[in-house]
């Protein structure tokens, strides 16, 4: 399903141990297993990144139930890498013509960091229920034209009609993801409302 993630053996000597859990970017509807992930200096992601076509792999899933609950409206609030899984939804839901309105967060240090941007500009195109909402930390030189700063409950309450009947996920750094948790709470948002995914070991 959409938002899903897969385990990962390498053959590979790295002190945190040589199996990774990295969530899917691709969608069913896609036919392909698509990773997204910040290279590091560890001896995983280098031998994974230095892999060629033919290369043997293991892997195991699809695991996980951080997926889209088509019935209802969907909120998703993402930083960095953390839309990973939500690029994953947000193509099914487009590739299935669902109508499910969903409302895109995502955050990034500055407009050059942010992960699948055409693309997803091309499915807000393509997709009369998806709204995306981007925002930046830092503009440099850039002709920036959208928020600055932080996701923040004045963000979330111009952007959306009400706060009832929604799912809200959550997807990104450990530190962001809990600050999120916390201004949905502080919004009254009811915890079974609530969807988490923590991408730790960027």
């Amino acid at each position: 399903r959409a938002g899903q993630y897969f385990v990962y053996k390498l053959d590979v000597d790295d002190p945190k141990g040589n199996t990774r859990a990295f969530s899917s970017a691709s969608s069913p509807t896609e036919g392909i297993i698509i990773l997204s992930f910040r290279i590091s200096d560890s001896p995983f992601k280098q031998k994974l990144a230095s892999l060629k076509k033919g290369d043997p792999i293991e892997v195991k899933g699809p695991l996980g139930s951080f997926s889209l609950d088509e019935g209802k409206q969907a909120v998703m609030l993402s930083g960095g890498i953390g839309i990973t899984p939500l690029r994953s939804m947000i193509k099914y839901a487009t590739d299935s013509n669902l109508k499910t309105k969903i409302t895109l967060f995502y955050a990034n240090r500055s407009p050059e960091e942010i992960a699948f941007k055409k693309e997803l500009d091309s499915m807000a195109k393509k997709n009369k229920n998806l709204k995306i909402i981007y925002t930046v930390n830092e503009t440099g030189n850039s002709k920036w034209a959208g928020y600055t700063g932080y996701i923040d409950e004045k963000m979330v309450k111009e952007n959306l009609d009400n706060l009832k009947d929604k799912i809200f996920y959550i997807c990104g750094p450990p530190v962001m993801v809990d600050a999120m948790a916390k201004l949905l709470q502080g919004m009254e948002i009811k915890e079974q409302s609530i969807r988490v995914e923590h991408f730790s070991g960027y």
